[in-house]
C-alpha cells in the first residue's frame, strides 16, 4: 500500500525521454519498417536515422533496434536453431556444401561455395589467395577464407 503525504515531488522532471522503456517504445509501423529495412540488409545506425527522419519525437534507442531486429530474425527463423537455418538457406539456394559431424549434436566442418565460384574456378584458377584467422569468431573457431583473382575488370 503506498500513503501519500505530500502532493509535490521532490526532484525535477527529467529534460530528454531518452533511454525511458515506455517513451521509446516503438509503433506498430516503426517495426514493418524495421523488419523491411532488415530484410535488405541494412544497417542499424542507417534503421534509426530513418526512424528519427519520419518521426523527430522519436525516443527510440538503438538497443530497442536491436531488440525488434533480434524479435524479427527468430520469428522468420521459427523453431530451427542458427545452424539448421544456415543448412536450410544452403540447400534452398542451391550452394555447393559439405558438413562433417562430430557428434549427433556437433559440427566439427563446415564448407560452402557459392555455385557460380565452381564454375569461375575452373575456366580461371590461376591466382587464388588463402587467408586462415585463428579464434576470432564468436565460437572461437578458425576460419579458411579462399579468394580468386580473375582476369576480367
Amino acid at each position: 500500500m503506498v500513503k501519500l503525504i505530500c502532493g509535490i515531488s521532490n526532484h525535477e522532471m527529467t529534460k530528454s525521454f531518452v533511454g525511458h522503456p515506455y517513451a521509446g517504445r516503438m509503433t506498430k509501423d516503426e517495426k514493418i519498417v524495421v523488419a523491411d529495412m532488415t530484410k535488405s540488409m541494412v544497417k542499424t545506425k542507417i534503421i534509426i536515422l530513418t526512424l528519427k527522419e519520419h518521426n523527430a519525437n522519436s525516443y527510440t534507442t538503438i538497443k530497442q533496434i536491436y531488440n525488434v531486429r533480434h524479435a524479427y530474425c527468430s520469428f522468420i527463423r521459427g523453431s530451427n536453431t542458427e545452424m539448421q537455418q544456415l543448412m536450410m538457406l544452403l540447400d534452398r539456394d542451391q550452394y555447393i556444401h559439405w558438413h562433417r559431424m562430430k557428434d549427433v549434436n556437433v559440427v566439427c566442418d563446415l564448407f560452402w561455395s557459392n555455385p557460380d565460384a565452381g564454375k569461375l574456378t575452373n575456366s580461371c584458377n590461376l591466382i587464388f589467395f588463402i587467408d586462415s584467422t585463428y579464434k576470432t569468431n564468436r565460437y572461437k573457431l578458425s576460419l579458411l577464407d579462399i579468394v580468386g583473382v580473375t582476369p576480367q575488370e
